[in-house]
């Protein structure tokens, strides 16, 4: 996992985002204690258990997702995350009206009760599912655009200008006339996502976009991503399983475990809430330059330095910092010794699959 931004840039970053009435981030969709539970039945195995639940059927319920909360500003990249089975999926069809919540409530653009699948929030939301097709597999894909045109009421002016602009971000063009069925996974994927920005929505909910796609086709689809949502400044929440999706896309990340909410915040504070430090590796240019590196290490706090040799005949420092103190200790290092003394300084941190484990095991 790469070093985020550290916290000073989200923060400047946060006081650029458009602002509402009071001064705050302008709130596009409100989540309040949103639930869904459902019913199924308990059989048991075998020919006696079916036929005694032909009779008798014993109820289970099963809460998909406990009360969540949380809220979203205009221009935010949220990656909604969990493990298999969490309630995302669920979560999100409950944000785009596709089924209703058993308790709570999302409110849309200050306005809009999502489970009451009002006309006009539906036009200003969009969604892709990595998993299910909205194109027709048997024709070219500009006839599922133009049918979404007269769904939407798109003006054909407007119309040709987002396409020439979706298609100029993929370098796709000449696929918008072969049909989809002959289109690879990620060229569908692409079409995908130019069709639910036709119409203009200001909100995307994207489903695992990259399931499947080779790495090349997964980049495309993230730099299209990053793309909308930096010029064109569409509102996303995404889920992924892929850790390059959220790194490369979320600054913030919600994290869900069993139908509960169990991390909302940075992205670049995710590993400081679970491990809280960084391993610096100071390689120097010998024993005595390394002696002298650990020793001022030792001299100016807590930290305990490890002297270890290599086989190339270059030695390493390493100890353990906090992340805000990282510039900090790098400076009394390279005051200590001379520059040529110095060979490499690496700063790691946790994989980021090993951090959000943790998370989903234990929760913060």
């Amino acid at each position: 996992m790469r070093v985020r931004a550290a916290s000073i840039r989200d923060t400047i970053s946060w006081v650029f985002q458009p602002r509402g009435r009071r001064g705050f981030p302008e709130l596009l969709l409100d989540v309040q204690n949103l639930t869904k539970s459902y019913v199924t039945y308990h059989k048991d195995p075998g020919l006696r258990g079916a036929i005694k639940a032909l009779f008798h059927r014993v109820p289970v319920a099963v809460e998909a997702v406990k009360p969540v909360t949380f809220q979203v500003a205009r221009g935010e990249f949220v990656g909604l995350l969990g493990p298999n089975g969490a309630g995302k999926t669920t979560i999100l069809k409950m944000l785009t009206g596709l089924i209703a919540p058993s308790a709570g409530r999302a409110i849309a653009f200050n306005e809009y009760n999502v489970s009451n699948r009002p006309v006009r929030y539906l036009e200003r939301i969009g969604m892709v599912m990595g998993q299910r097709n909205q194109l027709n597999p048997d024709l070219p894909a500009i006839d599922s655009f133009r049918l979404a045109q007269a769904i939407y009421g798109v003006p054909d002016n407007e119309f040709q200008q987002r396409l020439d602009q979706m298609l100029g971000l993929f370098e796709a063009h000449e696929l918008i006339r072969k049909p989809v069925r002959k289109l690879s996974l990620g060229e569908r994927m692409q079409m995908e996502m130019t069709l639910s920005l036709l119409h203009g929505p200001e909100l995307l909910f994207l489903d695992e976009p990259t399931i499947g796609l080779d790495f090349v086709a997964a980049r495309r689809i993230r730099n299209f991503l990053k793309a909308i949502n930096a010029s064109l400044g569409v509102t996303v929440i995404l889920t992924s399983h892929y850790t390059k999706d959220i790194e490369e896309l979320c600054r913030r990340v919600i994290l869900i475990n069993k139908g509960t909410c169990v991390y909302d915040g940075l992205l670049s504070q995710v590993d400081e809430r679970i491990h809280g430090q960084r391993e610096v590796e100071i390689l120097c240019a010998g024993e005595t330059v390394a002696m002298h590196v650990a020793a001022a290490v030792k001299a100016h706090g807590s930290a305990s330095p490890v002297v270890a040799s290599k086989d190339d005949g270059t030695c390493s420092v390493q100890f353990f910092v906090t992340p805000r103190s990282v510039a900090q200790w790098i400076k009394v290092v390279t005051g200590t010794v001379e520059a040529s003394g110095i060979v490499d300084i690496k700063i790691s941190e946790a994989e980021l699959e090993t951090v959000f484990g943790e998370l989903y095991a234990r929760g913060v």
